[in-house]
């Protein structure tokens, strides 16, 4: 099994750049308003973004994502490294860096979409 994560919102290429220039993901698919994005050394790891709306879907997929409901967490080996290479490059930090017994040593981010990224070290 494979599980891919898709987005519906405007901000089809903000997300592109966002994960192809901070998480290491590069585009594999890409036509208009619609982008498949995958990890670069985890290639099962993919994302993709769609133009709400898009002739080319289902109706039922059309609205556009919200952002509330929704996390995509990621697992790092390094999570002040990540802090720390997030911040300094003007990501703006949701949740600060903080250890928790359920949720690990983590801090959160919000992607272009709204989505909320959770980076989190669990040892």
């Amino acid at each position: 099994m494979k599980l891919t994560f898709e987005v519906y919102t405007s901000s089809v290429y903000e997300c592109k750049a966002f994960y192809t220039e901070y998480f290491d993901f590069s585009v594999k698919l890409e036509t208009e308003g619609f982008v498949v994005l995958q990890h670069n050394k985890f290639k099962h790891y993919e994302l993709m973004f769609c133009l709400p709306n898009s002739p080319f879907v289902h109706p039922v997929f059309h609205p556009e994502f919200n952002g509330k409901g929704t996390i995509l967490q990621m697992e790092v080996d390094d999570v002040e490294y990540e802090y720390t290479r997030l911040n300094e490059n003007g990501i703006q930090i949701v949740v600060p860096l903080v250890k928790e017994d359920v949720n690990g040593y983590h801090f959160t981010i919000e992607d272009p979409s709204g989505l909320l990224v959770d980076i989190v070290q669990f040892n």
